[in-house]
């Protein structure tokens, strides 16, 4: 078997299921410390989510949405299309190996490994999409958190030394963002609420929640 996973014409396949466990064993040991990739990956790469699933809407626009790109966390998107990928690829070769002892070069498997990881990802991607709480008729943009209250959950933040916070969105779906004070003086330390004031780039300014329901 493992000859099979690492003969040169499964090489591709088989570097696309390491790249998912690796991906799995990053997201476990940034959840311990308090991290996700998959909402920096959300945050750092929207997705425009009013693009439509209909193929017949063309063009780029009409390719994500039958790839289900915009329906699915990026984190669970990359990782169905990869595990799609590799197991229409390896299987290829298995039904090669089986029926003619003989494996397929990757120039003749790749082109139909991708169209089988395309397919996985429409097939599989739609009632996924289903069971998530991530989907169109709930996806906001970065822009729309200005006023949402988060909490800092790692280190301390001070202005130009932002650190992370974890904020809710109206549906209450889960986004990690860079937050800062807003004044050179102020500190958020971990476990401090704050309101999202507006955004520069990857760092938001924010008020300390407290402070801010004292002004009204």
């Amino acid at each position: 078997m493992l000859s099979f996973l690492f003969s040169d014409p499964n090489l591709p396949y088989s570097i696309a299921i390491a790249m998912v466990v690796l991906l799995g064993i990053i997201e476990a040991l940034a959840m311990v410390a308090g991290l996700s990739i998959m909402g920096v990956l959300d945050d750092w790469l929207p997705m425009d989510n009013d693009f439509s699933a209909d193929v017949a809407g063309g063009g780029f626009t009409g390719l994500v949405g039958w790839l289900c790109l915009n329906r699915l966390p990026l984190l669970i998107w990359l990782v169905l299309a990869l595990c799609s990928f590799a197991i229409s690829g390896l299987s290829i070769n298995f039904v090669s190996v089986y029926a003619a002892n003989v494996l397929l070069p990757t120039w003749l498997t790749l082109p139909l490994a991708l169209f089988g990881g395309a397919l996985g990802c429409r097939l599989l991607g739609q009632p996924l999409a289903r069971l998530l709480p991530k989907n169109e008729s709930s996806a906001v943009s970065i822009d729309d958190l200005c006023g949402c209250v988060g909490t800092v959950t790692l280190g301390r933040a001070v202005k130009g030394n932002p650190s992370e916070a974890l904020v809710h969105d109206k549906y209450q779906q889960k986004h990690y963002v860079l937050v800062e004070p807003e004044h050179e003086q102020g500190e958020f330390l971990q476990g401090t609420s704050v309101v999202l004031l507006r955004r520069q780039g990857r760092v938001w300014a924010a008020s300390p929640f407290e402070q801010t329901q004292s002004e009204h």
